[in-house]
């Protein structure tokens, strides 16, 4: 007999409604095996209190489609979901809810789905078989009937043991050394696999999809003991101590911990780390820029060069993130590490420092100084608009400051096994890949200076790396830059004179284009084109008098 244990199954739950909230919450009080350890509307409030270290076993979220705008909650499902994608989701689905919206659900892995309006013994079975590793998925459209519900009973052996061979066949597929005939082998066996759980999910209209965790809860049903899934710790952020700049470095934790997957066109030194390193990374700049911002110097209108304090963070985030990971130095150490961040400190401020944007303007926001100038409009310190920008001048801050950590970290420590095995992405474990990714940045910042930076500088805007929705994607900023024009020399001079010849020279090469084309398409309609009606026109009424005499006879 399968028995029980009696571990409490932990839940979150997250709606808009409160009442929904409240009346769920009291439903799901009357069973014993659950405890709820708390609940929150869809928004950056509750999104911060499940990162703050709770441990969970299903997160519940309801999705209620009154209102277009209630598809965020989908959007913070999807955010979870990439966040913590070890943790069970549950949902609750209006019934109305679109194929569309449905299919993307069951592409992100949701464990758990059911109609919002379903009793709650149909809801706590769900939960129960989410929180036990199994998946539940309710079909709102069409009721299952009786015969598909007896052939799922009877074939679900069957169909569990499918989905564990397609895990095993994943599995060998990410094995490097596979010969190129056991991949084709395997893709095509994972292709019949496929077909034939689609043919049977069709038939008994359920779905049973596993993961690492529901078959460990399925083997240890088999030996007499149903265990509930593994509780999922979920990671705690920074906190941050009362101030006026505390909303916006928490939004701004939250934009790094959605994630910080490149989607610009440039190599960053980042990419190179495995995604939570990338995260820690960022958090502890963060975190040292809250402690330290009211310790710079308030700088004069005359001097407004915060280069000490950013070469005191750069110093500090080194230290603290290298022996992380390295572990503790010694005296000597420690003098060595010294000297040879002096070394590189120039090279960084050459080639990261002396372009990030708008530094002076950050930090005297964030010492409180009154008001903003927002594309030369004064505006508010509150203003929404004021406040946007200012985020985005600190992602580009944090970005490029982790850029030039990890520089150092690849430049001198790029051959230490531990840290490599530690801080690298899988692809970058070996030596040829690691000295293919910095000739790719060595490249990068060569054509940054002859070709990127000039063009900017013509083109009187600024270059920001900004965090969107998980991505780092590149914006831009109009500022005049007649002074540097100026004093541009050598390559980038001659860049931007290419670039004005360029746009002296297109809109002839257009019109003379345009001009060939306007012939063309006359030689091709009236003189071709008519003639061969012509020859055409013959043709037929030569045919057409032979018809006539051969009738006439």
């Amino acid at each position: 007999m399968t028995k029980i244990t009696t571990d409490k199954i932990k839940l979150y739950i997250v709606d808009r409604d409160a009442i929904f909230r409240l009346g769920l919450r009291t439903a799901i009080a009357q069973y014993d095996n659950f405890t709820i350890v708390g609940e929150g509307s869809i928004d950056n409030d509750t999104f911060r209190e499940l990162t703050q270290g709770l441990v969970l076993n299903v997160l519940v979220i309801g999705i209620s489609q009154t209102d277009p705008s209630e598809l965020s909650s989908l959007e913070f499902c999807q955010q979870f979901r990439e966040l913590y994608p070890q943790l069970p989701i549950f949902l609750l689905t209006p019934n109305n809810l679109s194929p569309r919206h449905l299919a993307r659900i069951k592409r992100w892995g949701i464990r758990g789905c059911c109609d919002r309006t379903a009793s709650i013994h149909t809801v706590m079975e769900a939960l129960y078989t989410v929180a036990y590793g199994n998946v539940y998925w309710q079909n709102n459209a069409v009721p299952r009937k009786l015969w598909q519900k007896a052939l799922g009973r009877i074939s679900q052996p069957g169909r569990i043991e499918l989905e564990e061979t397609l895990q095993r066949i994943n599995t060998r597929l990410t094995n490097r050394d596979l010969s190129d005939w056991e991949r084709v082998f395997l893709i095509g066996r994972k292709r019949e696999l496929l077909t034939a759980r689609w043919l049977s999910n069709r038939l008994v209209a359920q779905e049973i999809v596993l993961d690492e965790n529901s078959t460990t809860a399925i083997e240890s049903s088999r030996q007499g003991e149903l265990v509930v899934s593994n509780a999922t710790e979920l990671v705690s952020l920074p906190v941050f101590a009362d101030s006026v700049n505390k909303k916006i470095f928490e939004r701004v934790v939250i934009d790094i911990q959605l994630g910080l997957v490149n989607r610009t066109s440039t190599s960053l030194e980042i990419d190179i780390l495995q995604h939570q390193i990338q995260k820690k990374l960022c958090h502890l700049i963060v975190k040292r820029l809250s402690e330290t911002i009211e310790m710079i110097p308030v700088a004069n209108t005359l001097d407004r060069n915060y280069t000490d304090y950013l070469k005191s963070l750069w110093s500090w985030t080194i230290g603290m993130f290298f022996t992380q990971y390295y572990g503790e130095l010694t005296i000597e150490e420690e003098q060595e590490l010294t000297i040879l961040l002096e070394q590189n400190f120039i090279a960084v401020d050459l080639n990261i420092f002396n372009y990030i944007y708008g530094v002076p303007e950050l930090f005297e926001y964030l010492q409180g100084q009154p008001g903003f100038t927002l594309d030369n409009v004064d505006r508010k310190s509150d203003d929404p608009e004021a406040i946007a920008r200012i985020e985005f001048l600190l992602h580009n801050l944090i970005i490029n400051l982790a850029n030039s950590v990890i520089q150092v970290i690849l430049n001198n420590f790029y051959d230490v096994e531990k840290l490599k095995y530690q801080l690298y992405k899988p692809e970058y474990k070996s030596d040829r890949e690691i000295a293919r990714f910095r000739n790719q940045l060595s490249w990068k910042y060569r054509q940054e200076k002859y070709f990127s930076h000039p063009q900017n500088i013509f083109e009187s805007r600024h270059q920001l790396y900004i965090l969107d929705g998980g991505k780092i994607r590149k914006s831009y900023v109009y500022a005049p830059r007649k002074a540097e024009l100026e004093q541009l020399t050598g390559i980038p001079w001659l860049t931007t004179i290419a670039i004005e010849l360029r746009d002296a020279i297109s809109p002839l090469v257009r019109k003379f284009i345009a001009l060939a084309g306007n012939g063309v398409v006359f030689v091709l309609t009236q003189v071709i084109g008519k003639g061969l009606g012509l020859i055409g026109k013959g043709i037929i009424q030569g045919i057409g008098s032979t018809i006539k005499d051969i009738n006439h006879k």
